[in-house]
């Protein structure tokens, strides 16, 4: 029996989008020396944060907590430049990591980042830019994938003396997209506190994705069918 005459080709598409949200990501981190003064601090910043928003004429809903843990905290003791295995505990580490999504406004941008500025401590705070809906997105850098494949596999066929038949399989894994860019990073809460408008007027530059799909068609030998 022939064997199936079979080619298969992986298609890129790549797209370039306009963000239209500026996100950012507030990260919170401290050592206390008991659970419950850490738990306490970080239902203190969630407030703080809150109040920030509405003095910013912001829901107090709109900030996401994406990451929160009270870990204990140990650092290595040595003698006389050796370590001697064993480990001393610190306290509890507290680290927050919260994600407020805004529209591209820098004016609204600013007030946000000073108020969290002047009202937290230990906070960092990452500017980026992303996209409110990547899912239209993601069908476009689909379709352009086959595309890609179906136009190199053309080539390929035809450079074999073949032609494309009848796709046998297509094989996409579906998975959730992240298109995002990060602009700047803010490292102190003094620095966030005393940014202006003009410090913060980033132009952002088109957010890149690409997705892959790959194709199997059948050949044949007969390049005018």
């Amino acid at each position: 029996m022939e064997a199936e005459k079979l080619i298969t080709v992986t298609g890129r598409g790549n797209i370039h989008i306009v963000p239209d949200v500026t996100r950012l990501e507030v990260e919170l981190a401290s050592l206390f020396k008991s659970y419950d003064t850490a738990y306490q601090m970080a239902e203190a910043n969630l407030k703080d944060i809150g109040e920030v928003m509405t003095k910013c004429g912001l829901s107090k809903t709109l900030p996401k907590t994406v990451h929160f843990s009270i870990d204990k905290s140990f650092h290595s003791v040595y003698k006389n430049g050796h370590y001697t295995g064993e480990e001393e505990f610190d306290g509890y580490k507290l680290s927050q990591k919260v994600q407020i999504n805004l529209g591209m406004d820098n004016v609204l941008l600013t007030k946000v980042v000073r108020g969290l500025g002047e009202n937290l401590t230990d906070v960092e705070i990452n500017i980026g830019y992303t996209v409110k809906d990547p899912r239209p997105h993601q069908l476009k850098m689909i379709e352009r994938a086959v595309k890609d494949a179906t136009e190199k596999a053309k080539i390929m066929a035809a450079a074999a003396g073949c032609s494309l038949g009848l796709v046998k399989t297509i094989d996409y894994s579906e998975h959730e997209i992240h298109i995002y860019s990060q602009a700047r990073n803010i490292t102190e809460p003094c620095e966030a506190a005393v940014c202006t408008e003009a410090s913060l007027d980033i132009t952002p530059e088109d957010l890149v994705g690409g997705e892959d799909v790959t194709v199997t068609w059948y050949l044949s030998n007969n390049v005018n069918k």
